[in-house]
């Protein structure tokens, strides 16, 4: 059913999700968006107790939009259509009716990161690094993750690490509670003993948690930041910083 993600309802009681374009570092296309978003319909459908995120290989989670179909000669137009894409997928991760888990199998870079903060909770496997490298690149955070990086750390910290654009390891997020949990190697592939606090409640329990928490939430402003930053982001794509940052990307490739 699905080219670039694969999908997976485990008889305990979640679905997984995986990026499956390891070749390409699981890059975020257009058709990985699409189906993203039609596999998020089916889970919602499904009786589960969580929904879990990964990435195929163990080199990357996400290195963020695939350049060949986010490439730097969209116009504003083109780039806010694309992008809105994204943040539909990403704010519905967001508000998913149970818990969201996004298991960092290894690094992630821009988008991947912002996939990654839609998640409830972030696992990252140790010797992992992550960054929010948009600002070295001419333009913002584009689908909505950077506002849900507000929601998810202190703003301060935020607001350092956008500007910043810097990578840090799993330690120092871990400080600064974008990570929630580091998994030692030999740990990594027991899914059962890694899920066990959500997989033995059962699917009411964790959807009135997950109703509780969102209620805490101004959702209807949270949608709105993450539509401002997408246009903020759209009106900056087709400027010329952005466009040489990604001629340096190919050139070096």
């Amino acid at each position: 059913m699905f080219e670039t993600i694969s999908y997976e309802t485990d008889s305990s009681g979640y679905v997984l999700i995986r990026l499956n374009r390891p070749e390409k570092r699981n890059a975020v296309s257009l058709q990985m968006s699409e189906e993203l978003g039609e596999a998020l319909k089916q889970a919602e459908k499904e009786d589960i107790k969580c929904l879990v995120i990964t990435g195929a290989g163990d080199r990357a989670f996400c290195s963020g939009g695939d350049l060949k179909d986010f490439h730097g000669e969209m116009s504003e137009m083109e780039s806010y259509r694309t992008l809105s894409a994204m943040k539909n997928v990403l704010y519905d991760i967001a508000t998913f009716p149970v818990p969201t888990i996004c298991l960092l199998n290894g690094a992630a870079r821009g988008g991947g990161c912002e996939l990654a903060t839609s998640c409830d909770f972030r696992y990252a496997r140790e010797n992992t690094n992550f960054g929010f490298v948009q600002g070295k690149l001419g333009i913002t955070p584009g689908w909505g993750g950077g506002a849900l990086l507000y929601q998810r750390i202190s703003p301060v910290k935020a607001h350092h690490w956008l500007i910043t654009s810097e990578v840090y390891d799993a330690e120092k997020l871990k400080e600064w509670g974008w990570i929630d949990r580091i998994i030692p190697d030999d740990q990594w592939n027991d899914l059962s003993k890694i899920l066990s606090p959500f997989i033995e409640k059962y699917s009411e329990q964790m959807r009135t948690f997950k109703k509780q928490y969102l209620s805490q939430l101004s959702l209807t402003r949270l949608y709105e930041e993450m539509e401002r930053e997408v246009q903020s982001c759209s009106k900056l794509w087709d400027s010329e910083p952005h466009k040489k940052a990604v001629e340096d990307f190919f050139r070096k490739k």
